[in-house]
Formats: C-alpha cells, sequence, structure tokens
C-alpha cells in the first residue's frame, strides 16, 4: 500500500491511495482503531485501481473512485460512473476551509493577516505592478494631498495622502496600521517580523473584524472639518484610482491579492482618522511617540504582487475564472443592445463578446444541473441531465434557425448543422485525446472501464446511423447538381467531321434534394419521413441505453466501483447541506439560459459581419468555434478527471456528449422544426458524413485495448486538427455562404 499525505493544517484531512481491496482493508481496520495512523482519513478516502498489478473481472481496472465526505457528494459521484449523466468534477456542498491545502486556505485570508516571508520582494511580479499601478496611484495621492494641504483645514489628510503614496507605491513588506490613544499600555515597542508577535502584550493586532475598526474610525471621522472637504475634493479621485486597480488586478485571477489591498482601502482605510492611520516596515514597527504610549491594529498586509494558484479561487462555488468571465455577459449586453447599427462597435467585435459570454453561463447552467441531480433520485436526474443537459446547444440552434427563417438564407441552417457534426467530432476526439495526453504524461499508462466503453462505442454507431441515414439515403438517390457542365467530343481519326463519341465534364458537382424546376418530391416523400422515423427511434435507444447502464446491467459494468460503493456505505455518511438549494439551482438555470438566449441573439444578428471582415471558413466556425464553446466545461472536467488518473470519466464525458447530441439534441430540433418551421433540413454535407463516421470508427479502434497513453491520445488530437485543417480549406457553396 503506497500512502500520500497532502501538506494541510491540523485540521486537514490528507488522502490515502490504494491499489488493491487489500489495502482497502488495511486502512478501513485502521480507521476503526482510535490509534490508528488513518483515524481521521475517514472522511476522504481514494481508492485508485489503476495499478497493473490490481485486477477487474469486468474491466473495470484503472478507475479512480472517490469516496466523498457525504451523502449529496456521494450521489454526485455515483452518478458520474452511470451512463446518461453529465460528468461533473466541482464539488456540490460546501467544503470546509480547513479541509483544504496550506496553499487554498492562505488563498482566502484576510490581508490583515501578516504572513512570513519566505521570497524576496523585488520580484518581477512586484516590479511590475510598480511600473503599472503604483506610480500612478502614489500620484495621484500626491495630488489630493497638495490640494487637500493647500485647504488648510485638510492638513491631516495632506499628510495621510503623502503617508498611503509611499504605500502604494511600493505595499509590499510594508503594513498600513491603525494607531489609537491607549494610557493603559506599558509596552513601547513591537517586533513584527510579519511570522511573529511580542511575547508581551499584543501591541498589534490582526484586524479580524473589519466592521468593528469601521465603527471606532467613524467615530473620530465626522467630528472633523477636514472630513467634509476630503469627501468633496479628495476622496472621488482616490475611490476611482483604487476601482480601476482593484478591477483589472481582480480579472487577472492571479493578481485577486492585489485586488483585496485595494478593496480594504476602499472599504474601511479611507473613512478612518486620517491621524490614526500610519504605514510601517513589516520587521520593526515602533509605536513609541515622545509623550504618550499607542497600541496598533493591522488592517492591511501584503509581500506579493501576484499569486499563481489562485486559479483555484472560488466565489460560492464557482471558479473565479468563470466568475470572472461574467464581465464578458455584462459588456456584450450592453454594447449589442444599445448600438443595433454598429455605428461605434463592429459586428465582429460583438460575436466576439456574445461567444465569451456563453462560456461561463454554459457552466453556471452545468452547476445548476449537477447540483439538482445530486439532490434528486437518479431517474430524475437522469431525465434532468439528458433534457437540460444540451440546454445550450438547443438554445443556441433554435436562435440561429429563428434568424435564417426570417432572413431566407441557407447560411444559417448550415451553422446549425455544423455545430451538430462539430461538437460530435469534438467530443470523440478532442476531449478524450487530450484526456489521454494529459493522464498519459502523468500517469505513463492508464486503464479504462473496458464494459463502459463498450457500451458508448456501440451507442455511437446507433446514434450516428440514426442521425446520418437521411444524408446516405440522399446520396444514393437525390440529383447530382453541378456548376458548369462542358460537351467534348472524342475524335480518334484525321478526318473532323467523324466523331467517336462524346462526353460531358462537370465541375464543382454535389447532391441535391430538389429536381428540375424545384421539385421537393423526394425529400417530402422518402427522406423526410425516414428523419422523423430516425427522431423517434433514437431517443428510444438511448431510453434502453439508460435503463441497462442504470438498472439491469448496473452492477456488471461497474463491478468494481459498485463494490467500494457498497463497503463505504456500510460505515454510513455524514449528511450535508448543498452548495446551491434546488430553487437556487433551478434559478440559475432559467436566467443562465435567459441571458444565453440573449447572447446568441446577438451572435445570430452580427455573423454577417463577422464572415465578411474575417473571411474564415462557414463551416470552419461552425465546426470549431461555435460547436467547442459550449463543450469547454467538459473540456476542463475531462482534463480534470485525467490528472486525478481517472481517465475513464474523461473519456466517458466525451462519448455521452456526442450520444446526446445525436439521441436527444437532434429529435429534439426535428420536434421543434415540426412545430415551428424552420426550413431545417436534415440532411448533411458529404465532409460532415465522412469526418463523423471515420471520428467513431478511430475512437471504437482505440477502445479496444481499455489502455490509454499520451501517444493515443497524441493520435486523437492530430486526427481531430486534420479534420479542421480540411473544413478551414474547403470551399463553400455560393448558396450557403453568409456573405
Amino acid at each position: 500500500m503506497s500512502a500520500d499525505t497532502h501538506s494541510s493544517t491540523e485540521d486537514s484531512i490528507p488522502d490515502v491511495v490504494v491499489n488493491s481491496d487489500s489495502d482497502v482493508r488495511k486502512v478501513r481496520r485502521s480507521l476503526q482503531n482510535e490509534d490508528g495512523p488513518y483515524k481521521r482519513l475517514s472522511t476522504s478516502l481514494k481508492i485508485d485501481t489503476s495499478s497493473d498489478q490490481s485486477s477487474g473481472s469486468n474491466g473495470g481496472e484503472g478507475r479512480g473512485f472517490t469516496q466523498s465526505e457525504n451523502d449529496i457528494e456521494s450521489h454526485k459521484i455515483h452518478q458520474n460512473y452511470l451512463f446518461g449523466f453529465k460528468k461533473w468534477k466541482s464539488h456540490v456542498t460546501t467544503r470546509p476551509l480547513s479541509s483544504r491545502s496550506e496553499i487554498v486556505q492562505s488563498l482566502y485570508a484576510d490581508v490583515s493577516e501578516v504572513k512570513k516571508i519566505t521570497v524576496s520582494t523585488c520580484g518581477f511580479w512586484n516590479i511590475l505592478y510598480a511600473v503599472l499601478f503604483g506610480w500612478w496611484v502614489a500620484a495621484v495621492y500626491c495630488l489630493v494631498g497638495g490640494i487637500m494641504y493647500i485647504t488648510m483645514v485638510g492638513k491631516d489628510y495632506a499628510f495621510f495622502c503623502f503617508r498611503m503614496a509611499d504605500y502604494f507605491l511600493w505595499p509590499f513588506g510594508k503594513f498600513v496600521y491603525l494607531a489609537k490613544d491607549d494610557s493603559q499600555v506599558t509596552s513601547s515597542k513591537v517586533n513584527s517580523s510579519a511570522s511573529q508577535e511580542s511575547e508581551t502584550s499584543p501591541l498589534v493586532k490582526h484586524s479580524t473584524d473589519s466592521n468593528t475598526s469601521q465603527v471606532n474610525g467613524c467615530e473620530g471621522f465626522w467630528g472633523r472639518s477636514g472630513s467634509y472637504v476630503w469627501l468633496i475634493l479628495g476622496l472621488p479621485l482616490i475611490v476611482l484610482s483604487h476601482v480601476v486597480v482593484m478591477c483589472v488586478t481582480w480579472l487577472l485571477v492571479i493578481s485577486i491579492g492585489t485586488a483585496k489591498v485595494h478593496w480594504r482601502t476602499i472599504r474601511q482605510i479611507l473613512y478612518l482618522p486620517p491621524t490614526e492611520v500610519k504605514t510601517g516596515d513589516s520587521f520593526v514597527m515602533d509605536l513609541d511617540t515622545r509623550r504618550r504610549k499607542k497600541k496598533g491594529e493591522i488592517l492591511m498586509y501584503t509581500h506579493n504582487a501576484v499569486n499563481l494558484y489562485y486559479y483555484k479561487y472560488t466565489v460560492d462555488g464557482m471558479n473565479i475564472i468563470f466568475v470572472n468571465l461574467l464581465f464578458f455577459v455584462i459588456l456584450s449586453l450592453i454594447l449589442g443592445y444599445t448600438d443595433h447599427e454598429n455605428e461605434h462597435y463592429s459586428g465582429v467585435t460583438k460575436v466576439i463578446l456574445g461567444i465569451l459570454a456563453i462560456v461561463p453561463l454554459t457552466y453556471y447552467i452545468g452547476m445548476a444541473i449537477i447540483c439538482i441531480s445530486a439532490q434528486s433520485s437518479y431517474a430524475v436526474g437522469a431525465v434532468l441531465n439528458a433534457t437540460c443537459g444540451t440546454v445550450v446547444e438547443m438554445i443556441l440552434s433554435v436562435v440561429v434557425l429563428n434568424k435564417g427563417n426570417n432572413s431566407g438564407s441557407a447560411c444559417y441552417v448550415e451553422l446549425v448543422k455544423s455545430n451538430l457534426a462539430g461538437t460530435i467530432i469534438g467530443s470523440i476526439l478532442l476531449i478524450p485525446g487530450l484526456c489521454m495526453i494529459v493522464g498519459g504524461v502523468k500517469f505513463h499508462s492508464q486503464r479504462f472501464n473496458h464494459a463502459s466503453a463498450g457500451i458508448s462505442s456501440l451507442l455511437l454507431f446507433v446514434a450516428v446511423s440514426g442521425v446520418f441515414a437521411p444524408t446516405l439515403f440522399a446520396r444514393m438517390f437525390g440529383d447530382l447538381e453541378c456548376q458548369k457542365c462542358e460537351n467534348f467530343a472524342i475524335n480518334s481519326t484525321n478526318n473532323a467531321s467523324i466523331i467517336d463519341a462524346y462526353y460531358l465534364h462537370c465541375t464543382r458537382c454535389r447532391t441535391d434534394l430538389s429536381g428540375l424546376d424545384g421539385d421537393m418530391s423526394l425529400y417530402n416523400l422518402h427522406i423526410k419521413p425516414l428523419v422523423y422515423a430516425s427522431a423517434i427511434l433514437l431517443p428510444i435507444a438511448y431510453i434502453v441505453g439508460m435503463i441497462f447502464s442504470l438498472k439491469t446491467h448496473a452492477a456488471q459494468i461497474n463491478a468494481d466501483y459498485m463494490r467500494s460503493l457498497e463497503e463505504a456505505n456500510h460505515e454510513g455518511h455524514q449528511h450535508s447541506v448543498p452548495m446551491w438549494s434546488r430553487i437556487k439551482s433551478l434559478t440559475i438555470l432559467l436566467c443562465s439560459a435567459t441571458l444565453i438566449a440573449f447572447c446568441a441573439e446577438l451572435v445570430s444578428d452580427n455573423i454577417k459581419s463577422f464572415f465578411k471582415s474575417s473571411g474564415i471558413s462557414e463551416y470552419f466556425i461552425g465546426i470549431l468555434v461555435i460547436a467547442m464553446v459550449t463543450e469547454l466545461p467538459e473540456i476542463i472536467n475531462g482534463v480534470q478527471f485525467s490528472l486525478e488518473n481517472n481517465v475513464n470519466l474523461g473519456i466517458e464525458i466525451g462519448t455521452n456528449t456526442a450520444i446526446q447530441v445525436c439521441m436527444i439534441q437532434v429529435p429534439i430540433l426535428v420536434l421543434i422544426d415540426l412545430i415551428y418551421p424552420f426550413n431545417l433540413v436534415m440532411v448533411f454535407n458529404d465532409v460532415h458524413l465522412y469526418a463523423v463516421i471515420f471520428s467513431v470508427v478511430v475512437i471504437n479502434y482505440t477502445f479496444q485495448d481499455g489502455k490509454s497513453d499520451y501517444f493515443q491520445g497524441a493520435a486523437l488530437f492530430i486526427i481531430y486538427i486534420v479534420i479542421l485543417c480540411m473544413y478551414y480549406f474547403m470551399p463553400i457553396p455560393d448558396e450557403v455562404k453568409c456573405t
């Protein structure tokens, strides 16, 4: 048994990695022993069977099973291994901060906390901060300080501004403290080395309750005549400067610590009595004055402008990167719906902003769905994942189809079909390929559940055959339409009057569903009924697959996982409160879906301007940009699973997404077109047909041995890039061009 104990605080819970069932039993016996070394690991047990020495009767080896700390997390993790559910990485319950690593805990520390300096403060990022922000923030303080000094009544604020100018020019290794009169304090000097306080009475204390400081500060703030001059002449310009720096540093993520310093200044420091706010060196702070003693309360401290681990920071359970991307939602809606005629902003800008706005909304919808599913039964969760799991793609498709129906352009229908084909190809090749590359580089070789992959492979064949059967039918019985045809005569003798044969040379030919004079009888009488038949059969196949995986053969498909889950359930689970309740999740789901509809409308309204300016192929944009933007959460989750030696879930994320697109999204689009006609002809371009079928064949060949490594992942990724290049350089028929 190999055990890895991660660095953590006293209350943190390390993880144990075990490689066999015997190791699991050993750990459990140790858990039952009060003096056992793993007594405190009962809430975080990670079981990894990826070692070549482990074996499973049904090909389940190589699957990293994570036993969660509470019932809701266990329910969510269980769903991750069942077909029909969106695989999800994030926690759906609130995790205590004490259970996180020291690095993560430091991200949430108050800015008043003094930390031990282990590196020089003269680093690259600190110098970059001084160059980009520090000098002009200090200049603003000096300017305001000069103005306040001229007013005479604001001299105290003038000196306050000069002190803060010195601080913000280079705040690293310094702190801002509040010095108050206290005749009872007997000590005269406090040595604070950024990690230690005096062994005597705590003359310098951390400001853990900022509200108390604000109340005490306000008592001496409003009684000064200079405070009102400060509010009028000095505060607005300084607050504006801090807001600019705070917004920029917060959006950059890695500099959130600097943003917290500026936020504390706006929220508290600027409203304190100016004579009591001091700045000091981080090593020695002398609070002894000539006439009386003072005690200090640390308000702010920082030693580094950047912390690269802030990408792990979360706000209300959401990763900070996706929270920051909500900025593009607001920006795109403001610019898009206030400048309808593109007088100030181009259509290209609006399309890019609209696509960027869809990314965080997609993540919020996924989080809302998984929170509801984790609090529901497996049947309800499966239905919810099947119907709402593709809600983003459905909204985009319907909005674009509606735009095409109103404009009468075939470009929008082709964009939707390119989006469908691109989602299928990317889910089959890109997502598993990236997961195998990342997992193979870190773990050399990984194994996945061969039985589960076999079910997904078979369903992929069923799904693709149902979606592309009308296309094959049209290719066999449709008319051949060519852009240009010329007659050539063959003369094998020297006599020009004798012609042996004629032949017809045609260029740019394609299969067309309409006959002479626009006759659509082939499509209406033969192909459209086939489309409806496929739209009925595909959801039935999906339901059969869910019953097979969730009910009748769940134990055989996930034998190793089910056995581990049953053993863990004997110990019971701690009840926990979900991060998002059902009502909150449903509200976020509806709001995000509404905002996506607005953003999709913005993209569709300006897509022609985008194609005209960029000159990029319509097929390429549909295959790559529109398709993969909505799949970004799946890509991120798959890579995270692979980094945890759980490539099985990473692969299933891609295959199940492709299955849902074919068996759920396409039939729903056909149903919507039947109720509200969009002129959606479910016959795909030849390139879509061959690319999808080839991708399915390749991924099925990859699944044969139940093993993955970076070479297989690189092969899938390169094939995906080759297909993208093919779409980029392919000629576009004039009738489907958006320009």
